[in-house]
């Protein structure tokens, strides 16, 4: 039977006193308190946590995927340092959930039922003070040992956890490792938490080199004897030497939390010049550059990371790339440079430069990898609106739950486990700038809605404010979904549809470009730079069949094909052998192969040829949902979702 406990403060304590736990930590008061007074929970429920499998546990990770990806290597680093003395590594997402384990196989029957598994949930909301939930919840690193857990069921076991947060302070996930057992003595955990939260801010870093991978990094280091092995600081720039990003280790040692060093030029924030931290980053002139924070006065030493530098993780030791000149620094793409040769592109940008700036909606169509991106940030540049901030939002890539959070912002307490300050959303960021919406035909009805107001009124209400503030945006939307099927379908909002389509662009496929041979030599080039490479080309035979490619995967797929024919060239001259085999066989000539919509309706055809082709792609991966996706350039989650519409299970039940 439940026990009712009043909430209150004084209950909470009373509690952990009669645990023995005296004067407790204020972060677990303040979870006790939430356990009770919020949270309605009840100590006593003898109840082993919730664990989630099969497609409720894919949910929760397919959002994830990219995260998991980059923390791999530090949930393995960190299993590798606690596993001996019996400990667990959870890695979960926003909600608790946990989406990434490792642990002992040999008691796997013992740690899913004590919760400490794959697909486990750790909110506060059902399991009350734990690691994982308060560190969500206070987004603050923190050791909940034994009886200082709110359920009884949990009280034999010690868990430390650490926040994943994003460059703008988002929480991303939280990294916890637990164990069934432990001393009795709380100060036996002080090393487990200091060893967790160093593994959170290596995927912290981490997530930063693979956001920033196309921009500067200068990596600040305190020492400089530790410059190249140990990193105090983590700046991003872009190609004009301005200050777009910071680590939280920097954002922590300032009283703005480094919002304050945003768009200010390095000149502004260092006693150096962009060149000379150009030149430090070059080949010719590599070296660990002394400087000094004109802010807070800090001295540090500084390497720099040119643009597309491969090595994300710290985790994985792997040789050093060559790297390339400062005349090799990427700069933004053009209109010019996006249009290229073919008449179709250039008539594209020649009625862009006739709207733009005259406050007309931009909607870009075309297939996935066609630039729909590139292209949003070259009208953002070419506009008068290009010192002002240029923001990004793939409504497809976020989850329904989050995309309003994200989208429009909250303030200050919206809800449990909100930012204490609030956020501010993708619209008020983009204030004054551009803001790019892609996959816009995969944005929630309810969020349409929302959209369709603030672009009528010009104003955004927050969630959970009371005062509305003025937004004034360029909306530039993307879609390779025809929006008019979806509207007919009420899919998609008509009003909405009118207000976003002021100005419709077709962006070409690869496969029908004239000027295809120039891209193809333009891209390889770029390429060649960043590897370090004097020169490269095609053999005559590899650019007959890069030609006869019909390239479903447009740019996208070239960069990936081309970045790998170079590596394995000799000294820049791609091959015809250097080429995937695909293309060499003759698998990537005539007519394309059959593809699957992103969208939810069926190719010409019907759903028959929809399930038909989705099968033999199932079949050809040996039922590999995540290679299948990667077969057919879809999501996982997009896989998932086809199979069930078309009734398609897996021969084996385990997939």
């Amino acid at each position: 039977m439940s026990t009712a406990y009043p909430a209150s403060q004084d209950t909470g304590l009373a509690l952990l006193t009669a645990r023995g736990i005296a004067g407790p930590d204020p972060l677990i008061a303040g979870a006790w308190r939430r356990s009770l007074a919020t949270h309605k929970l009840d100590p006593g429920r003898r109840q082993a946590p919730r664990v989630l499998a099969g497609g409720s546990l894919r949910d929760h990770q397919d959002p994830m995927e990219q995260v998991m990806q980059i923390a791999k290597g530090g949930v393995e680093y960190l299993h590798n340092q606690v596993r001996a003395a019996g400990y667990v590594v959870l890695l979960t997402d926003c909600h608790g959930v946990t989406v990434d384990f490792q642990g002992d196989a040999m008691n796997s029957r013992e740690l899913r039922r004590a919760g400490l598994y794959l697909g486990s949930c750790w909110s506060e909301a059902e399991e009350g003070t734990c690691a994982v939930g308060t560190c969500i919840a206070d987004q603050h690193a923190l050791t909940v040992h034994q009886a200082e857990h709110f359920r009884t069921t949990n009280t034999g076991l010690t868990c430390s956890a650490a926040p994943i947060l994003d460059t703008d302070g988002a929480l991303l996930a939280v990294l916890d490792t637990s164990a069934l057992s432990s001393p009795g003595d709380k100060r036996s955990q002080a090393l487990v938490l200091q060893l967790v939260t160093l593994a959170a801010k290596m995927i912290e870093n981490a997530h930063f080199l693979k956001k920033f991978e196309d921009h500067w990094i200068i990596r600040l280091s305190r020492r400089r004897e530790f410059a190249e092995v140990v990193t105090d600081g983590l700046m991003a720039l872009d190609h004009a030497g301005r200050v777009i990003a910071v680590n939280r280790n920097i954002a922590q040692q300032l009283s703005d939390g480094g919002a304050g060093l945003i768009g200010r030029n390095v000149d502004q924030v260092f006693d150096t010049r962009f060149e000379l931290l150009l030149a430090a980053g070059s080949p010719q002139h590599g070296q660990t550059l002394p400087l000094r924070s004109l802010l807070s006065g800090r001295q540090y030493y500084a390497l720099m990371r040119p643009p597309c530098g491969r090595t994300v993780s710290p985790f994985a030791a792997r040789p050093p790339r060559p790297l390339p000149a400062p005349a090799a620094v990427r700069t933004a793409l053009t209109l010019h440079d996006l249009a290229g040769q073919d008449a179709h592109m250039t008539r594209n940008v020649a009625i862009l430069r006739r709207v733009i700036d005259k406050g007309i909606a931009i909607m870009l169509q075309g297939e996935t990898g066609t630039g729909k991106e590139a292209f949003a940030s070259a009208i953002h540049l070419a506009s008068e609106r290009r010192e002002q901030p240029f923001v990004a939002l793939n409504c497809a890539a976020i989850p329904e739950s989050l995309i309003e959070s994200e989208l429009f912002g909250y303030a200050d307490g919206a809800f449990t486990g909100a930012r204490a300050k609030g956020m501010r959303g993708k619209l008020l960021q983009a204030h004054g700038g551009t803001l790019f919406l892609d996959e816009i035909g995969d944005m929630p009805l309810a969020m349409q809605t929302r959209l369709l107001r603030v672009l009528a009124e010009k104003e955004i209400l927050p969630l959970g404010a009371e005062k509305a503030q003025p937004v004034d945006v360029q909306i530039v939307c993307a879609t390779h979904r025809n929006l008019l099927d979806l509207v007919m379908a009420g899919q998609f909002r008509e009003d909405l549809y009118y207000r976003l389509n002021g100005m419709k662009l077709h962006l070409a496929p690869l496969r029908e470009r004239s000027d295809i041979a120039a891209i193809l030599r333009q891209v390889l080039a770029g390429i060649a730079a960043e590897a370090g490479y004097a020169n490269a080309g095609f053999t005559d035979e590899a650019l007959a069949a890069l030609l006869a490619c019909q390239w479903p995967g447009n740019l996208r797929q070239v960069h990936n094909v081309l970045r790998s024919a170079l590596a394995l060239s000799d000294n820049g001259e791609v091959r015809l052998e250097d080429l995937p085999a695909e293309l060499t066989a003759g698998a990537g000539r005539g007519a394309p192969p059959a593809r699957l919509a992103q969208s939810g309706t069926a190719p010409a055809g019907g759903e028959d040829a929809e399930r038909e082709t989705l099968v033999a792609a199932l079949r050809r991966q040996r039922w590999n949902v995540t290679k299948t996706a990667r077969e057919l350039d879809l999501c996982r989650a997009t896989i998932y979702r086809k199979m069930q519409r078309l009734g398609i299970v897996a021969p084996n039940a385990s997939e």
